[in-house]
């Protein structure tokens, strides 16, 4: 889709589509490999306590992205996700498949 900051305004654009608190969007690599690195990264950290909170944090994924060298040379893709805090099932998909899913329309 894009760099980080081009993705970022996307993303920050989007949250008006998502009227609930069981949802949020996220940025991390399309890649499925490097996807599932990013993750592990994530449950690999002694900080972690919930994925919506390290995921919703856009500086975080950012220092994350970077530290595992995806931030400069990997394609990147927003995702929408439903939040930890308020359900036990994590759902994942990207933002096209979740608009698609939604069936919403743009103007």
């Amino acid at each position: 889709m894009g760099n980080f900051d081009q993705l970022l305004r996307k993303q920050e654009a989007f949250s008006s589509f998502l009227n609930s608190d069981y949802l949020y969007t996220y940025i991390a690599p399309k890649d499925r490999e490097k996807y599932f690195r990013f993750l592990e990264s994530i449950y690999n950290s002694s900080v972690s306590s919930s994925l919506y909170k390290m995921l919703s944090d856009p500086e975080t994924v950012r220092k994350l992205l970077k530290s595992l060298g995806y931030l400069e040379d990997t394609e990147l893709e927003i995702y929408v996700a439903t939040n930890d805090k308020y359900s036990t099932v994590w759902s994942n998909c990207t933002l096209q498949e979740y608009i698609e899913k939604e069936n919403l329309q743009f103007d």
